[in-house]
């Protein structure tokens, strides 16, 4: 016999809602698992771009330089210069944000768990949207701009983890369609009809791209948290 059941007058939201609730009044008695993340937003000079995309191509086969990498993006978020391969750099602007894994991307974790294979989070998006809150229920940019699989495009780049905290390293390219960058998006597919969002994150503080004279990038680190 086949158990079947179904739900009725009932969204996903409602679901969702019942959960808040919950965690609202039992939180100080509740263990937690959630997701933090953190976004940089840059744009550096062209002359720098040969020595940003070597580094970043090598973070694909070395964590330490993952890593390194979010400590030069920490330091440059406090307006200060670092060395790479003899090199001062320093972006043109950076910009940080707070923001959130959305729904599409907590549904993936959780196939998962169930022990259902899922495709890695390895496309990195950036646009120019007005959007004033990301949404659980966010699953796409508001205006992309441009689309690369940070495994392998040339402009360097990575998805990679340390434990449970996940980075994906997104440069694109100097030919991305000029704009005010203002939010980024991680997904499963370079397809926008099939793809599901991980992260969707926005930058109250623009940085302007212009057409072929920077290079724009991204990197978003989330951690996986409980206590």
């Amino acid at each position: 016999m086949v158990m079947q059941v179904q739900l009725y007058s009932i969204t996903k939201e409602d679901v969702q809602r019942v959960f808040e609730k919950v965690i609202a009044e039992h939180k100080p008695r509740l263990p937690r698992n959630i997701y933090l993340d953190l976004n940089y937003l840059y744009n550096f000079h062209l002359d720098d771009a040969e020595t940003i995309r070597k580094f970043c191509i090598l973070g694909r086969y070395d964590l330490k330089a993952v890593l390194q990498w979010h400590q030069y993006c920490e330091r440059w978020w406090a307006d200060m210069t670092v060395v790479i391969d003899g090199r001062q750099i320093k972006p043109i602007k950076i910009s940080q944000s707070l923001d959130r894994v959305v729904n599409e991307g907590m549904e993936q974790t959780a196939l998962s768990w169930t022990g259902v294979g899922i495709a890695g989070f390895k496309f990195h998006a950036i646009g120019d949207g007005v959007v004033s809150e990301v949404l659980p229920s966010d699953k796409i940019l508001v205006n992309e701009l441009d689309r690369v699989d940070v495994t392998s495009d040339t402009n360097g780049g990575s998805v990679s983890r340390d434990g449970s905290t996940l980075y994906v390293i997104g440069n694109h390219p100097a030919s991305t369609p000029q704009g005010n960058m203002s939010e980024t998006g991680v997904f499963d597919d370079e397809d926008t009809t099939l793809d599901k969002m991980l992260d969707h994150s926005i930058f109250p503080d623009e940085i302007e791209h212009l057409l072929n004279q920077d290079l724009p990038g991204s990197t978003t680190i989330v951690w996986q948290c409980s206590s």
